[in-house]
C-alpha cells in the first residue's frame, strides 16, 4: 500500500510540474489585425484575421511564436526574456492590448506593453506601440542592454525580404547603424505588411538593425557577425530572414528605470502600413507626460536614461539626497565613478525639469 501511495504522489508532482507550465496566449482584436501574447515564450505575435475570411500571421507563428522575443544583457549576462530564464513570468491584459511582467531574481524587472494605437482601428491599417521598461530593483548600479529578434514571415515568398526609406529591397544579409536614414524596415506579401518603425517623435532609436538569418539572429552572440550580401540560407533552414535591433546600454542605479519605446504598424488589402508622421516631428510634446523621460547625453555622445520620474522622487529628502551622492562622489577624484555621477546629473536635472513645468 505503501509504494502505491509513493507512485501516486510521484505522479501528482509530474502532473503539478506539468500543469505549471502549460502556456497561456492573450488575444486583443482591433478591426481585422489580431495582437497575440504568450506567458511561455515571452514571445507575440500580430495577424491579419478578418471575420469574413482566413488569417494570416506577420510572424512565424510555432511554438508560441518562439522565434519573436527580446533578451536583455545584464551585467554581461544575457538572459533571454522567457520562461526557464527568467525567476518569473506573468501575463498582463491592457486595456488597448497585452503585457508581460518579468522578473530576473532582485536584480530587474522588464515590463512589456504591447498597446494599439486608437487612431489606426479602421479598414485595413493598424499600429501597435511597444514599451519595454527596465526596473533596477537591487541595490547596486547595473548596466542593462535590450535586443529585439523578430522572425518575420511575410516577404520570404516574395523574392524581396524587406523595403527600408533608404533602400527599395534588401534581399541579402545587412546591417545599418544610422536608423534616422533607415527609418522603417517592412516586410510584406505584397497584400499584408508588417513594418518597424526604428526612428521618430518620442522613438527610442536602435544603435544597430540587422537582416539576416533566423538561425544567425537567434543564436547566443549578443551582437550577431552580420556579412553584408551573404544569403538568408543555412544548413538548417532556407530562405528564412528575421529582424534583430540592438538598443544601447542604460546605467541604472538603484530604484531607477530605463524605457525603450518603438512601433510595429501593419496593414493589408495592399495598402502602406503607417509611418512615423503620425507621431509628429521630432522633439514635439505628443502627450503631457514626455518630459518624464529626459535622457543626459554626455560629450562622447553616450545616453544615460532617467526613465520615468515618480512622486516620491520630487520630495525634498529625496533631492537632497541626491546632491549629497553627487557631493561625495565629486570629494574624490581620484576614485570617481564618471557614469556614475553623469547618471546622477541626469537625474537631478530630470527632476527640476518637471518640477518647473508642474
Amino acid at each position: 500500500m505503501m509504494r502505491h501511495f509513493k507512485i501516486i504522489s510521484s505522479l501528482l508532482v509530474v502532473f503539478s510540474m506539468t500543469a505549471a507550465v502549460v502556456a497561456i496566449t492573450l488575444e486583443k482584436q482591433v478591426g481585422d489585425f489580431l495582437l497575440q501574447v504568450s506567458d511561455d515564450g515571452g514571445a507575440f505575435n500580430i495577424k491579419h484575421s478578418p471575420a469574413s475570411s482566413g488569417s494570416t500571421n506577420f510572424f512565424v507563428p510555432h511554438d508560441d511564436f518562439a522565434t519573436t522575443y527580446f533578451s536583455v544583457m545584464l551585467d554581461d549576462a544575457i538572459y533571454q526574456l522567457r520562461r526557464g530564464s527568467v525567476s518569473s513570468i506573468r501575463l498582463l491584459e491592457e486595456q488597448n492590448g497585452a503585457g508581460l511582467r518579468l522578473g530576473i531574481r532582485n536584480k530587474l524587472n522588464v515590463n512589456m506593453k504591447f498597446t494599439f494605437v486608437p487612431q489606426f482601428s479602421g479598414d485595413g491599417q493598424g499600429a501597435v506601440k511597444v514599451e519595454i521598461v527596465m526596473e533596477n530593483i537591487s541595490a547596486e548600479t547595473r548596466e542593462v542592454a535590450l535586443k529585439g529578434v523578430f522572425d518575420t514571415l511575410l516577404g520570404e515568398n516574395s523574392g524581396v525580404h524587406f523595403v527600408t526609406a533608404r533602400f527599395p529591397y534588401v534581399s541579402t544579409e545587412s546591417s545599418f547603424l544610422d536608423m534616422e536614414d533607415l527609418q522603417w524596415v517592412r516586410s510584406s506579401n505584397g497584400n499584408e505588411s508588417v513594418q518597424f518603425l526604428f526612428d521618430g517623435n518620442g522613438i527610442t532609436a536602435p544603435s544597430m538593425v540587422a537582416l539576416a538569418n533566423k538561425d544567425l539572429l537567434t543564436g547566443e552572440i549578443w551582437n550577431p557577425a552580420i556579412k553584408p550580401g551573404r544569403t538568408f540560407n543555412t544548413v538548417f533552414s532556407y530562405n528564412n530572414s528575421a529582424v534583430c535591433a540592438l538598443w544601447e546600454p542604460m546605467v541604472l542605479t538603484p530604484s531607477t528605470s530605463g524605457t525603450i519605446t518603438f512601433y510595429i504598424t501593419f496593414a493589408s488589402k495592399a495598402k502602406i502600413p503607417p509611418t512615423a508622421q503620425f507621431l509628429g516631428s521630432k522633439g514635439s510634446l505628443v502627450n503631457g507626460d514626455d518630459y518624464d523621460k529626459i535622457t543626459y547625453t554626455d560629450a562622447s555622445g553616450v545616453v544615460y536614461t532617467v526613465g520615468d520620474l515618480t512622486d516620491t522622487m520630487l520630495n525634498r529628502r529625496y533631492i537632497e539626497d541626491l546632491l549629497n551622492r553627487i557631493r561625495k562622489l565629486e570629494e574624490d577624484p581620484e576614485q570617481i565613478d564618471r557614469n556614475e555621477l553623469l547618471r546622477l546629473n541626469a537625474e537631478l536635472d530630470a527632476i527640476l525639469e518637471k518640477i518647473r513645468r508642474l
